[in-house]
């Protein structure tokens, strides 16, 4: 994604629970974007600049899906979606 909250937003998912393998995705795509548009915009104070102050640092962020298959008594998501 492009201008969005940050200046560009680049995405890795992978089932499974190797989460190296995402990394290594990840840091593949970026050496890429890197490479072919010019370096990223660093500061030794702040880290990976971007247009949302919330995303400073090592611009990276990481979240999990998880299967939860008796989060409800009867089995289905219904209840745990209300």
């Amino acid at each position: 994604w492009v201008g969005e909250e940050d200046h560009l937003r680049i995405m890795c998912m992978k089932k499974g629970t190797v989460l190296n393998d995402v990394f290594d995705r990840l840091k593949g795509a970026c050496d890429v974007v890197e490479k072919n548009s010019g370096a990223f915009a660093h500061s030794s104070d702040y880290g990976y600049v971007t247009s949302c102050p919330t995303n400073l640092g090592t611009g990276m962020r990481a979240s999990l899906h998880l299967q939860l298959p008796n989060l409800t008594a009867d089995g289905t998501e219904t209840k745990a979606k209300a």
